[in-house]
């Protein structure tokens, strides 16, 4: 774990804003190769990454505070510390997704053309940006003993919550099944049945994977929308269900209207 890559007099450099501002890089990267290829301007890409960039920055710790608002409220000072950790995935996902959208029907764009153009690169973030939460030590899995169990150093978020436990490296699981999913994106691209199924495939497969995954990963005690002996179900379950729901209504709505448009 190495939350602080370098240490410049009092100015800190913590790997978690270096894998956020590497993720995006490498996102816009590939969204300028993507377009330039579907027949759109490259620089479009730079003018939509500077609205996606906040919103998703802003989405994501909106989420992540408005969950915890009983001690964001009282210590409002800290709400703007991001570079410290505290982003909520679906929220940056969300609203990213809302802005970049308005942004193409804004510029004239075909908006679900523009946002297949952009899904991979969604997918290559997240992968970053788990890796980045690694390196911070948040998002951390609970106490396992399978061989690549990880056991996070002393004043880790890990070892203050299980003490020295080993746990599972669920931000590395993470980095993984987005890895897969953009190489699954780029494959089914050459054959998507129409304009914007990348783009809820996208949504669909990251949902379920966080509704399959949530089971080994640590949540705090008011992350939980039930919890119970036998059952429990995390906000973000929860919030997945929604989330897949409105994706495949969207995939129902945009394949016919593509089919009318035939």
């Amino acid at each position: 774990m190495h939350p602080i890559l370098l240490q410049l007099g009092s100015l800190s450099i913590r790997s978690y804003g270096v894998a956020m501002a590497v993720a995006f890089l490498v996102g816009i990267l590939c969204a300028r190769r993507r377009a330039a290829a579907a027949g759109l301007h490259p620089d479009l890409i730079i003018d939509l990454s500077f609205f996606v960039i906040v919103a998703s920055v802003a989405g994501a710790r909106g989420a992540y505070v408005l969950a915890r608002w009983d001690w964001f409220g009282a210590h409002p000072s800290q709400i703007l510390r991001i570079w410290d950790g505290g982003l909520a995935l679906y929220g940056g996902v969300v609203l990213g997704i809302v802005t970049g959208l308005l942004f193409f029907r804004k510029r004239g764009v075909d908006v679900w053309q523009g946002a297949d153009v952009v899904a991979p690169s969604l997918a290559l973030g997240v992968a970053i940006g788990r890796i980045g939460c690694f390196f911070n030590g948040c998002c951390h899995g609970r106490p396992c003993e399978l061989p690549w169990a990880v056991t996070f150093p002393p004043g880790s978020y890990a070892d203050h919550v299980f003490h020295g436990a080993a746990v599972h490296p669920t931000q590395l699981y993470a980095a993984l099944a987005a890895l897969v999913f953009f190489f699954v994106l780029i494959l089914v691209d050459r054959r998507k049945p129409f304009d914007g199924f990348l783009l809820w495939l996208f949504v669909i497969l990251l949902t379920v994977y966080r509704f399959l995954i949530d089971p080994v990963r640590h949540y705090e005690s008011l992350s939980f929308v039930i919890r119970t002996d036998g059952f429990s179900l995390t906000n973000n379950q929860a919030a997945g269900v929604a989330i897949v729901i409105v994706a495949v209504a969207f995939m129902f709505h945009v394949s016919h209207r593509s089919r009318d448009r035939q």
